[in-house]
């Protein structure tokens, strides 16, 4: 009988994305039986207190328990995959019987790091220690943990006291098969360098910035689209998109007419829209925040810069304006990293793959990945 397999994803932020593809690659699986659980950002029942209205792992982690449990009593689980520890602190007592891989795009305390960028206090040092004892006794429960990176991997085994060995990093991604490779013989010559953003989050992701340099010295040489949440006047030569969903048609159309995905970032742990990217074969200009030093192969793939530094965007869109050649080269190799690292289907089936394991009551830290190319990528990051 196949294992009936919980798959408990917050929809907050780059979740949403990151939930949607992952189902779609499982559903490649036939040896599973996934049982999906959103857990949605909007306040509902006890989320609406006064108290827990405002705190979103608390409230996630009440409608995460909530769920998890009618679902168990309803018909037991064989294991749980729970994405991400925001919404894991009143899962434990479930994590005891039903055998759990935590998943974490971050850390708290790599959250901390970006705190202002999102808006976040850091608590008072007593109850920060308060906090990091409650994710500790939390992720004793897990049985194993994948990370987004090894970033959040370092912090982990660092600050939480996690065994490495229990800790698999499965970088988030898109299936590559969505974006055939590029071709760029078939490109119309002489045409303007075409800038592609995606960043609901306009101002977190930067985009003020991209617009300011755009306007100021770009314009003539390039074309900005830019997918948004925010209100944004379109004109000489941006184009503004609200609302496309992500994996729409018109969200990979731009992607496939883009020559480069900019992404200047204040605040991300490890954006995956850049998985998108690296699918359709495009350099990619971000920031050294987080873990996207693992993302991007600067002066390769693309290009690293600090944060808010307009003059060094400004250099690195204009050198790939200039030399085409350099551009459609950082291109190829952007989509040699996301074929090695960020490729959703390879790491949907590594997470089944430990799924299956905890469902039967083996050990993941012996686990030997099916993958010979999985393999490889773990030894290309250690």
């Amino acid at each position: 009988m196949k294992p009936r397999v919980a798959f408990v994803i917050e929809q907050a932020l780059g979740h949403v994305a990151y939930g949607a593809s992952l189902r779609r690659a499982l559903a490649r699986r036939d040896d599973i039986e996934p049982v999906w659980i959103d857990v949605p950002f909007a306040p509902r029942g006890a989320g609406r207190l006064p108290l827990v209205r405002n705190n979103w792992t608390v409230r996630g982690s009440l409608e995460a328990a909530r769920r998890i449990r009618a679902e168990h009593r309803r018909n037991p689980l064989d294991a749980m995959f729970l994405h991400t520890q925001t919404i894991s602190l009143f899962a434990g007592g479930l994590m005891r019987g039903i055998p759990t891989l935590l998943s974490l795009d971050a850390t708290p305390r790599n959250l901390d790091q970006l705190a202002g960028a999102y808006a976040h206090a850091v608590s008072p040092a007593p109850i920060e220690r308060l906090k990091r004892a409650a994710h500790r006794r939390v992720m004793r429960r897990a049985k194993h943990f994948t990370t987004w990176s090894r970033w959040a991997k370092e912090s982990l085994v660092a600050e939480y006291g996690v065994d490495g060995s229990r800790v698999t990093v499965v970088h988030p991604g898109t299936s590559m098969d969505t974006f055939p490779p590029r071709d760029e013989a078939a490109r119309p010559a002489g045409q303007p360098l075409r800038l592609l953003f995606v960043g609901g989050d306009f101002a977190r992701k930067g985009g003020d910035l991209l617009l300011d340099v755009y306007r100021q010295s770009l314009h003539q040489t390039c074309e900005l689209d830019l997918v948004t949440a925010a209100a944004v006047p379109s004109g000489d030569g941006v184009h503004v998109y609200n609302g496309l969903a992500p994996h729409s048609a018109e969200l990979l159309d731009l992607y496939r007419n883009a020559d480069v995905f900019v992404l200047p970032t204040r605040g991300d742990c490890l954006a995956v829209v850049m998985g998108e990217a690296m699918a359709a074969s495009l350099p990619i200009i971000t920031t050294t925040i987080g873990a996207h030093g693992e993302a991007v192969d600067d002066g390769a793939s693309g290009y690293l810069i600090n944060i808010d530094d307009a003059n060094a965007l400004r250099d690195r869109i204009q050198r790939l304006a200039n030399d085409r050649a350099m551009c459609a080269r950082m291109g190829s190799r952007s989509r040699e990293i996301g074929e090695l690292r960020f490729d959703m289907n390879r790491g949907a089936g590594q997470i089944a793959d430990l799924l299956v394991t905890l469902a039967s009551g083996g050990s993941t830290v012996d686990l030997e990945p099916r993958s010979a190319a999985f393999r490889a990528t773990q030894e290309d990051l250690s």
